[in-house]
């Protein structure tokens, strides 16, 4: 119905691959274990065909190696630990070795992987013939981008043909770029939009206690610093000394927010480091961590010169 919907929009495709993914073992079919279902694999001619698709290089097997493709969100060290612990591979076909190109890790997408895991073995094709397939994947590419209310159309005829679960236990589910694209964009949107105005209500918040604080007493100096004029300090010494303790009144709070913040937003990019390189990109990041900065100093400078010039004002009248 894929094809006929296609066909009949007169959509054209570049690439079309349909492909397996086998179990290694037949008696792993049964685990169902959560964080603990087994690695499948997928042949290597199914596996190029995906690598070409997507203009990366094809890769080569030696007769009984294999070799690894790993999730974006997968770490180094994680990866060299699998590697270590799988450098032989026994399957129902025969024993397999891990190749001197152990591991590959490009973005293929999240359906090559298995539930709950983010590594697919990369095997001969004459080993995956003599294996149990238990998926199975079909990847469209097709010419030019699908329209979103097509895309709608397709997503809605394919969920009442197929459904997501089966009585006989089979799953179906259809996945369309430019839907998840739009859902990712909507979503990122609503949830930067909460956070850059949870921060910014925030800041006006403290920022207006601050100045009413620094205005509230504004009255107590002006004795003071009418002493000061009779005492023959000239008025840019005086507006010196009232841009300096607005200073560190203002200063104080911000200098600890910003080291706090600091503490917090480097204990949370190493602690998910790989997931924002995988799903956002450093480069998005950084990005929107600025222009939300930009927009807090702003603030903080709108509310230091306000309350700047009307407490030279109190303490002049």
């Amino acid at each position: 119905m894929v094809t006929e919907f296609l066909v009949g929009e007169g959509i054209a495709t570049n690439a079309d691959c349909t492909f397996s993914l086998y179990l290694p073992n037949r008696e792993d079919f049964h685990s169902r274990v959560k964080h603990e279902f087994p690695v499948v694999a997928i042949s290597l001619s199914d596996y190029n065909a995906i690598r070409e698709m997507l203009g990366y290089k094809t890769v080569t097997l030696e007769e009984n190696e294999f070799t690894t493709q790993r999730h974006m969100a997968v770490t180094t060290d994680e990866q060299e630990e699998f590697i270590r612990s799988h450098a032989i591979v026994d399957t129902d076909a025969g024993r397999l070795t891990l190749s001197e190109q152990a591991s590959h890790q490009e973005a293929m997408g999240e359906t090559l992987y298995n539930s709950y895991t983010q590594v697919v073995y990369v095997f001969p094709d004459n080993i995956c013939q003599n294996l149990l397939s238990v998926n199975r994947n079909r990847y469209i590419q097709i010419s030019e981008e699908l329209s979103y209310s097509d895309a709608a159309a397709l997503e809605n005829k394919f969920i009442k043909a197929y459904p997501e679960l089966s009585e006989n236990g089979v799953g179906y589910y259809i996945r369309l770029s430019t839907l998840q694209v739009n859902e990712a964009k909507g979503m990122n949107f609503i949830l930067k939009t909460a956070m850059i105005y949870g921060a910014v209500v925030l800041m006006i918040i403290c920022l207006t206690i601050l100045s009413l604080q620094q205005l509230l007493d504004a009255g107590q100096y002006r004795y003071r610093f009418g002493v000061l004029r009779k005492l023959g300090v000239e008025e840019q010494d005086i507006k010196s000394l009232v841009r300096k303790q607005l200073s560190v009144w203002f200063g104080l709070p911000v200098v600890v927010s910003i080291i706090v913040s600091a503490i917090v937003v480097e204990y949370f990019l190493q602690s998910v480091s790989v997931e924002i390189s995988a799903y956002i990109g450093i480069g998005a990041l950084i990005t929107q961590v600025s222009i939300t900065i930009s927009i807090l100093i702003l603030l903080l400078l709108c509310y230091f010169l306000s309350t700047w010039i009307l407490f030279r004002r109190s303490i002049t009248e």
